[in-house]
């Protein structure tokens, strides 16, 4: 078990050792509560999210493309027309 002290300002060095162990690094947000006497820190974990369908409308329009997009039939052709042609050699 690693031992700290608490700073005159209420600051903890947190070892080294247990910040290895749990990824915590410089600028790693920490959660803290006190539960049953003890002190609890927590780093906070940055949620993954679905872009909103604005984000994605503002991204999309990034992606030009000269002329209409082809229908399903057309990229089915062309899909066909490109197999026939490999294939028949």
């Amino acid at each position: 078990m690693e031992t700290t002290r608490v700073s005159s300002k209420g600051q903890v060095v947190i070892p080294k050792a247990v910040r290895d162990a749990l990824g915590i690094q410089a600028g790693t947000v920490l959660n803290a509560e006190a539960k049953d006497g003890v002190v609890v820190l927590r780093p906070v974990r940055k949620e993954r999210r679905l872009p909103t369908p604005e984000e994605i409308d503002r991204i999309a329009g990034r992606l030009s493309r000269p002329g209409p997009y082809p229908t399903n039939k057309e990229e089915e052709d062309a899909v066909a027309e490109t197999f026939r042609r490999e294939w028949s050699k």
